[in-house]
């Protein structure tokens, strides 16, 4: 990975995704989000060639490509874990991160190494309502952005640096995204609209890039870009289907890759928010067909 300087002691170590770095003096430092295990050999290569050794991993997440090194950083560094509140009950142990993978075979969850990562002991938990937080000796903004995880966070450093993690998608992304996951869309909407009343010098985007001055601009793609999907997605309800079969439709319309019983699982979760917030906006309704959850489109009568 590249170590690209942004702020003060914000940098940012670019390759595959953006982790970020706060060096809090001529040997420590703060990890922010150091992703997935291919991460890994990168982020520690800077490591050697800076002498710096992370005494801290702060996390906006618990998804696999921001948080499932944090328990190697702190079983090999002796780096203390920080997560959101929500997000550190969902890596508490296996039945926590089963309650949350909600169509995971348990048995999945106790034997699939990247899902046993996530499960870490957790040294700091940012509650609900902290603004801000002293970290290994770092003051950090807090700012709450709930969406795309349920407790998903900003992080602001010293050096007005925003560590956004997935609030937003670079253009690059976003020209690449077909149904980019939420866990709650109307949060997560309102989420990225307030990232545009922030006034951080820098921003970091997990995926992928640094921005400097404001993400106004950037903000309202990213909402076009969720408005077309939900409006592409209502269009598939032409008549009664059941989730099942709303899936369906949205795999073979979107041309998405599947492949593979788990990646069938992965795609499930990332859809299903989707239908929510048509239910809940009432883009379509919420029926019974024959004994299964199942919508129809706005006006029909049906059930």
């Amino acid at each position: 990975m590249k170590r690209i300087h942004v702020n003060g002691n914000t940098w940012a170590l670019s390759g595959p995704q953006q982790v970020g770095l706060y060096q809090i003096n001529e040997t420590t430092c703060l990890l922010f989000d150091p992703g997935s295990t291919k991460l890994r050999p990168g982020i520690e290569e800077v490591l050697a060639e800076t002498g710096l050794t992370p005494v801290g991993v702060v996390c906006t997440h618990m998804h696999y490509d921001h948080h499932e090194t944090s328990k190697y950083f702190r079983q090999t560094y002796g780096a203390k874990v920080c997560l959101p509140q929500l997000e550190a009950d969902i890596v508490r142990n296996e039945q926590s991160l089963k309650n949350h993978l909600f169509n995971f075979p348990m048995g999945l969850v106790r034997t699939n190494d990247r899902l046993q990562n996530l499960i870490c002991p957790v040294d700091r938990v940012i509650a609900y309502g902290e603004t801000a937080i002293d970290f290994c000796g770092v003051p950090l903004k807090v700012v709450r952005t709930p969406g795309h995880s349920p407790d998903h966070i900003c992080l602001i450093t010293p050096d007005n640096v925003c560590f956004a993690g997935d609030v937003l998608m670079t253009d690059d992304v976003l020209a690449e995204a077909m149904v980019p996951f939420v866990f709650d869309m109307a949060d997560d909407l309102e989420s990225k609209a307030l990232m545009a009343t922030l006034s951080c010098d820098a921003y970091i985007f997990s995926h992928n890039g640094v921005c400097y001055g404001s993400v106004a601009e950037l903000v309202q793609r990213n909402l076009t870009h969720f408005r077309q999907r939900l409006a592409a997605c209502a269009a598939l309800v032409t008549s009664p289907m059941t989730y099942s079969q709303f899936y369906a439709a949205v795999v073979t319309s979107m041309d998405l890759p599947v492949g593979h019983p788990i990646r069938a699982q992965h795609l499930e979760r990332y859809i299903r928010p989707y239908l929510e917030y048509l239910i809940d906006t009432e883009a379509v309704t919420l029926i019974d067909l024959d004994g299964a959850p199942a919508v129809a489109p706005k006006e029909d009568p049906h059930g």
